[in-house]
């Protein structure tokens, strides 16, 4: 945004140089520029004769890669109406301040889509994907970015995490590829496409140019497994360089808080902080005919004087998944074995328990949301052991059958002092349960 903000400058300043010399039109054209938007934004406050509320929680929403966002921002109408983040254009259209901020975390996000997408044809991604040269291909500095992030937690991870994981994505209809899947995927053919795959064969430079090199010509990426925390995070980033510390922000579930939801309390004649609160599903197989809210299993609460940042992701089987035959398996691909991670037959597991969800807390949600991803695939016993040697806090949820009424969790030893948190009695439903800020959501 900042980049933005320099060229709404530039171009105030191109406008006010071609006046006459000594000419206060390009002057007056700003200051009008402004003006209106303040009226706009003070209308109700300034026809009522009441003093504009100190702050509150501006709450905005959209559309973005396939999914949607929600954004809780808190300021006052007075101090948005002088942010200069706003370019021209927004300061001509936006009518109100959920407006001028709806365009302002929009522009953030499609940034980061047209990067990482592998469903636009025009993304780095594709464009890269479609390529069969082994040389350096310029990317964005975005791209190479998200990358960078990506092959740093296979790394850690043993390839649990694998941005190359894209031909096993589209061999079971996850991808681009929606072609209608009839049979399971044979040996044969997983191995076949197993070769293609490998985190060890991708590279990513940022200088001289941003750029990804691909050792073999028919490797190729997806990133749906991080681009939607990289773009939470970015949106955060642009929200505190704006100077709006207090923010809750979500893609898809993924989820970053940052400082305390604040709202001036008239009766009181004070400003009233309290912890952001983000809920946790229960890992809860949704059914054709379901149509109630999805049930929290926990509330997790946020806290700026614990940590300025926090990010929640979670990764489940519950909501992305497909039937085939008698075989139910999950969106989540083990790149290690090209195999589904959770596959039921006739409707019960081989244990008898499965693996639901995995929640994981970090301070960036780029990384959390890759991590969510990776513990999934790892499992319990070997998840948890890499999640305390690399001190992460992670959260495990098992469920005996599709209706999660029963739960059992396993967490890492971090994961109890990362944040302050509660299990939400699933006897005891609240109104408050079906009124938190967000909920984490499997992906």
């Amino acid at each position: 945004m900042a980049a933005d903000a320099s060229q709404t400058s530039k171009k105030i300043a191109a406008e006010t140089a071609s006046q006459p010399t000594g000419s206060p039109v390009g002057t007056f054209i700003r200051f009008g520029l402004i003006a209106a938007l303040a009226a706009f934004m003070l209308k109700p406050y300034l026809f009522k004769g009441e003093e504009p509320p100190k702050s509150q929680p501006f709450a905005v929403m959209g559309e973005t890669m396939g999914t949607v966002w929600s954004a809780q921002i808190c300021s006052d109408a007075q101090t948005l109406a002088q942010k200069d983040f706003a370019t021209d254009a927004d300061a001509e259209i936006a009518k109100s301040c959920e407006e001028l901020l709806q365009r302002f975390v929009q522009r953030e996000l499609d940034a980061v889509d047209l990067a990482a997408s592998t469903f636009k044809p025009d993304s780095d991604v594709s464009r890269f994907n479609r390529s069969q040269s082994t040389e350096w291909f310029p990317v964005s500095e975005t791209t190479a970015q998200i990358v960078a992030v990506a092959l740093d937690v296979a790394s850690k991870t043993g390839g649990a995490f694998d941005p190359t994981v894209a031909p096993l994505v589209d061999l079971y209809r996850f991808g681009p590829n929606k072609s209608p899947l009839v049979s399971f995927p044979t040996d044969e053919q997983i191995a076949k496409l197993r070769e293609r795959v490998g985190y060890d064969k991708l590279e990513v430079r940022s200088e001289p140019e941003p750029a990804l090199r691909k050792s073999i010509p028919e490797l190729t990426l997806d990133l749906s497994g991080v681009a939607k925390g990289f773009a939470v995070d970015r949106v955060a980033q642009a929200l505190e360089a704006a100077g709006l510390p207090d923010y809750l922000v979500e893609v898809g579930g993924e989820t970053r808080c940052g400082g305390q939801k604040a709202r001036f309390n008239f009766e009181t004649n004070a400003l009233e902080r309290s912890p952001w609160r983000v809920g946790i599903e229960a890992p809860e197989v949704a059914t054709g005919a379901q149509t109630q809210l999805p049930r929290l299993y926990r509330k997790l609460y946020f806290d700026s004087a614990a940590r300025p940042q926090a990010s929640l992701a979670t990764s489940g089987d519950y909501r992305n998944y497909l039937q085939v035959g008698d075989l139910r398996f999950s969106h989540l691909i083990d790149p290690r074995s090209g195999k589904p991670t959770e596959i039921v037959e006739g409707g019960a597991s081989a244990t008898g328990e499965r693996l639901g969800a995995v929640s994981v807390v970090a301070e960036n949600c780029a990384e959390a949301d890759a991590l969510a991803t990776a513990f999934f695939v790892l499992g319990e016993k070997e998840g948890l052991a890499l999640a305390d040697k690399l001190g992460l806090s992670v959260l495990y949820l098992f469920r005996a059958d599709d209706s999660a009424v029963e739960i059992r969790e396993a967490a890492s030893q971090a994961f109890g002092t990362a944040v302050e948190s509660e299990i939400i009695a699933p006897e005891t439903p609240s109104a408050d349960d079906a009124t938190q800020e967000k909920t984490s959501a499997a992906k």
